[in-house]
């Protein structure tokens, strides 16, 4: 073996009792030189990782990626003639979106990057890399679309923020996810599109969601599909069933918003994989407004008429402001008390967007003073990411309400569901004591410059498991957005001290303990 150099490009050049090779000098893996390595036959093996490569057409034999190979002309008098080869970016485009594919199969990384970013280079638009993971994962998903599907979302979102080689960073992180989550799981196949529907299928399709029939809600939802049905017609379908109950922390609000907005960048056209796979999360998800501890709240929204707040909302009143009344009940420990307020806020003009404005307001506050501490009391399964919660949440209803056709009391109970989880996410401080508030270091005037910070910080591995690191992402994403609508760098305040404070990384020794206390007889506290 021997490098060499062939316009400007470091080479191997390899000699075997089959002839002569050239390969590229650098290892796929990290870059060290194959020369450094060992030859054995038609087997060259990198000295620092041990991947073995065969150097008569570069296949990795053990590893993940091949090692590109150029041709050797070898002259009647011995002369050695090596041709460097730049492929052309559109015929190499098929063949490393397949090795992309690859990598994500096989939850390799590395291979993942490097292919993301040779694609940029070849003029891939970053979409058709991210749809790549979408279109292996979806199907894949085992109790329906979860934080991939955010974290593809946002992270595409994010690819304008970054210029030439550098936008690999968030397409690399949304695909990560994708990979680890879903390597190794089967396919699930959907029912074929439903021959027959009712007259009526958006209310056959809620239906179906609400008696917990999977199979026949996809069947009607890809009838619809099928039969162009658009963005604008199927959006009020999916707010309905979230609203029904308050559902999985707010996840299925959240986990529709993202999937609407990855088709609005994606197209339409993809709906088909992207939707019906998201509805087991709706199907199965815990509907929460039926436990116990909702009860309380439950007395305050038996008082209210939701179809006269609905009324009501269509027409906030211009500059209206909570007389402390609604930030008290959301800040407080009285259940009953928060939809009281939150039904008396707008009763007086609030509107629905009103609403969450101070729901939002109140969960920045409480991260503010969240004492960290309690992130470690293994017995409780209250921490960070709850009341993370409360602010991707109240983002995704806004969506909800801003697309809506109309307001509804269905819009009503989702916005109330907001003010349930902001108020129930103080459940440590009931415990505790309230935290000092913690003064932040803007680091931006710029709120949207501000908030970009926070979303690059979220893409720098600051985390470990994947759940915190998709937190992170799409917390910091709904942050921004809520301080631009409040004019307000309080909701970035508190995702940076989010980002800043001690917060569980992995949840082996939590679940260690709260196991023995399941298995001891106790039960968590609310």
């Amino acid at each position: 073996m021997r490098m060499v150099k062939v316009d400007g490009h470091r080479l191997c050049l390899v000699r075997t009792s089959e002839g002569v090779f050239a390969l590229d000098q650098a290892c796929p893996h990290e870059g060290y030189g194959l020369t450094t390595g060992d030859l054995d036959g038609d087997l060259i093996t990198c000295a620092w990782h041990n991947w073995k490569f065969r150097v008569s057409d570069g296949r990795c034999v053990l590893g993940e990626e091949d090692v590109r190979t150029h041709p050797v002309h070898v002259a009647d008098d011995g002369t050695l003639s090596v041709t460097f080869v730049e492929p052309d970016p559109a015929e190499q485009r098929p063949k490393l979106l397949a090795s992309l594919r690859s990598g994500i199969e096989r939850d390799y990384t590395g291979q993942v990057a490097r292919d993301v970013v040779r694609l940029l280079r070849a003029d891939a638009n970053p979409g058709e890399l991210i749809w790549e993971a979408v279109a292996y994962g979806a199907p894949r998903a085992e109790f329906g679309w979860g934080h991939a599907v955010a974290s593809l979302t946002d992270c595409l979102a994010m690819v304008e923020h970054y210029e030439d080689d550098d936008r690999a960073l968030p397409i690399v992180q949304a695909i990560a996810g994708v990979a680890e989550g879903e390597r190794d799981r089967p396919v699930r196949p959907l029912p074929d599109p439903a021959r027959d529907v009712s007259s009526d299928p958006r209310a056959e399709f809620r239906g179906f969601v609400e008696r917990e029939q999977l199979e026949p809600a996809q069947a009607v939802l890809r009838h619809a599909i099928a039969h162009g049905a658009t963005a604008d017609d199927l959006r009020p379908w999916f707010t309905e069933v979230v609203a029904d109950h308050h559902l999985s922390y707010g996840h299925g609000a959240i986990y529709t918003q993202k999937a609407f907005q990855l088709l609005d960048r994606l197209g339409w056209g993809r709906a088909d994989t992207v939707l019906p796979h998201l509805l087991p999360t709706l199907v199965y998800g815990t509907r929460e407004d039926k436990l116990p501890y909702m009860k309380l709240f439950h007395r305050g929204v038996a008082e209210l008429d939701l179809a006269a707040l609905a009324a009501a909302a269509i027409e906030p009143v211009t500059g209206w402001a909570d007389d402390g009344r609604l930030r008290s009940a959301l800040l407080g420990d009285d259940r009953t008390e928060a939809a009281s307020a939150a039904g008396a806020a707008l009763a007086s003009g609030a509107g629905l967007e009103g609403v969450l404005d101070a729901v939002t307001e109140a969960v920045s506050e409480r991260m503010l003073r969240y004492d960290h501490a309690g992130e470690f009391d293994f017995h409780d399964d209250f921490g960070w990411l709850s009341i993370t919660h409360g602010m991707t949440y109240a983002n995704a209803v806004r969506w909800h309400v801003r697309r809506a056709p109309e307001i509804t009391p269905d819009l009503v109970r989702l916005v109330l569901w907001t003010v349930f989880l902001a108020n129930w996410t103080g459940r440590h401080e009931w415990h505790t004591g309230v935290g000092e508030r913690e003064e932040i270091e803007p680091r931006s005037t710029d709120l949207v410059e501000y908030g970009r910070s926070l979303q690059h910080e979220a893409l720098l591995d600051g985390t470990t498991a994947f759940i915190v690191h998709a937190h992170a992402v799409k917390t910091s994403v709904a942050a921004t957005e809520e301080a631009v609508r409040l004019d307000s760098a309080v909701p970035l305040d508190a995702v940076a001290r989010f980002m800043a404070a001690p917060k569980l990384e992995r949840f082996v020794a939590a679940t260690v303990a709260r196991s023995i206390d399941f298995l001891s007889g106790r039960v968590q506290r609310e």
